[in-house]
């Protein structure tokens, strides 16, 4: 098998493929949405999604946020800023 590094564009709602159909032991048959370059025996790969980062704004809010009563040092500045960033980008 080779592997297609050709990027597959999603469709306008974010997908790359579907299921259209379970076989008779339970898998998905899937359909690639824009299968234009692949081959037979391609590894497909949806397109990773796209990192976001932190506004001047969120980063201030994080730290008046803060207990004021506990230390702020540059782990737990960190570990704040690590925390908006993972809520803002997994949801």
């Amino acid at each position: 098998m080779t592997e297609n590094k050709t990027a597959k564009t999603p469709t306008d709602d974010g997908h790359v493929a579907h299921v259209y159909l379970f076989d008779k032991t339970g898998r998905p048959m899937v359909a690639w949405d824009n299968a234009k370059d692949i081959k037979l025996g391609d590894k497909l790969y949806a397109a990773p999604k796209q990192w976001v980062g932190l506004t001047d704004q969120e980063i201030n809010s994080v730290c008046y946020k803060r207990d004021w009563t506990a230390p702020w040092t540059n782990t737990t500045f960190a570990r704040a800023i690590e925390a908006k960033l993972r809520e803002k980008n997994h949801g």
